[in-house]
């Protein structure tokens, strides 16, 4: 039996309660019982209903007994009774105690907390973060947008509503009707599929030829000309396009042209002082390893700042350039194409994610990295 479709029936019978009985609910709390009197041992009515049933009925349960009026009725009377006698008998052979104090929990407990207590010193107090970004404690990921933690409540309410009104108000829908599965977002989901671009391209040219074999036929039927047929596009795209996206270069393809034109005006040695240097920040994060280093403090510390100083003995001014993401611009387009990484927030005892590259191609983690860095490098004292 599927409990869920019988929630609204539930709700309907809670709503329809005398007053004087939600009040006892609602305002007094009167709707925990406690067995012992042990810390947090509380447990809703049904549920102790449930315990005082199961050490009625014992291994064999109550098979039978609804089908015999009599030995039911008796086993109403008699069975809160004895419940009440056998849980004496317990405390008293047993000395029974909350599960929660046994000497395996509590210590258990205390290694959870402690392991807690050291990842909160170790990383920092994530509480103190101030974001409105959902992230994990241990690995400060950031959850993607697309899933639905604060958005699941308003669906399950309008979810509920609908329901509600089909089913009982209206009477359009049965109660038995099954009720369709919710395919959200959740916190650990399999990373998407990207679309295969070869994949796209055989589609599109099976589209061509049976486009072109229709077309040939009717002009072959009719008075056409060939060459007048030719002359029109058949792709909803330009031909120079890539499927509807601007094309993109690659820095790699101006090695020749400039390896050509060092041959032609003669190599030349650079100098050795220059007055100043300018370094293109990006570059740098993206030449520079991360095997050795844990944290970005250790990043930083050991990796960054270190290559900044060592062009410092060369020259007499050192200035770091970093990129500007712009929405907009054809640069986000090739970002896009490139895909996006898993966020993640940038602090000083964040560990270095192992996928480095995958890391820096979410703009949101290097816009906050170089952030990062900037602040490291007007802190560093050089000599």
């Amino acid at each position: 039996m599927n409990y869920a479709r019988w929630i609204p029936i539930l709700i309907r019978d809670m709503e329809s309660l005398p007053s004087s009985i939600r009040q006892e609910f609602e305002d007094n709390g009167h709707w925990l019982v406690k067995k012992t009197t042990n810390q947090f041992s509380a447990m809703p009515i049904d549920q102790a209903h449930e315990q005082n049933n199961e050490l009625v009925k014992g291994s064999g349960g109550a098979v039978g007994l609804t089908e015999n009026p009599s030995a039911f009725r008796k086993w109403i009377v008699a069975g809160p009774e004895q419940a009440r006698l056998m849980e004496i008998i317990y405390k008293v052979v047993n000395k029974q105690q909350h599960h929660e104090e046994s000497y395996s929990t509590q210590k258990t407990f205390k290694e959870q907390a402690n392991t807690l207590v050291h990842t909160i010193c170790e990383m920092g107090n994530p509480f103190l973060d101030v974001t409105s970004e959902l992230l994990a404690l241990d690995t400060r990921n950031v959850i993607d947008e697309s899933v639905v933690v604060r958005t699941v409540e308003t669906l399950g309410t309008e979810q509920y509503q609908a329901h509600h009104k089909s089913v009982i108000k209206d009477c359009t829908s049965s109660i038995h009707e099954p009720i369709k599965k919710n395919s959200l977002s959740l916190f650990k989901r399999p990373t998407p599929k990207t679309k295969n671009k070869q994949a796209g391209q055989i589609a599109m040219l099976k589209h061509d030829v049976e486009l072109f074999s229709r077309l040939y036929i009717v002009m072959q039927h009719r008075e056409g000309d060939m060459n007048t047929f030719f002359e029109h596009e058949n792709h909803p795209y330009p031909p120079l396009s890539d499927r509807g996206k601007l094309r993109p270069g690659k820095k790699s393809d101006l090695l020749s042209i400039l390896v050509h034109i060092e041959v032609e005006e003669g190599k030349q040695e650079p100098p050795a002082w220059f007055d100043v240097k300018i370094l293109d920040g990006a570059a740098i994060v993206h030449l520079l390893p991360t095997t050795n280093v844990d944290t970005f403090d250790e990043y930083s510390n050991t990796v960054f700042i270190p290559h900044i100083k060592k062009h410092l003995h060369t020259s007499k001014r050192v200035d770091v350039v970093w990129d500007a993401y712009i929405t907009s611009s054809i640069k986000e387009s090739t970002r896009e194409k490139r895909g996006k990484g898993i966020r993640r927030k940038v602090a000083g005892r964040t560990k270095i994610p192992g996928n480095w590259p995958d890391f820096l191609r979410n703009s949101v983690n290097k816009q906050e990295l170089f952030t990062f860095l900037s602040g490291k490098i007007k802190l560093t004292e050089y000599e």
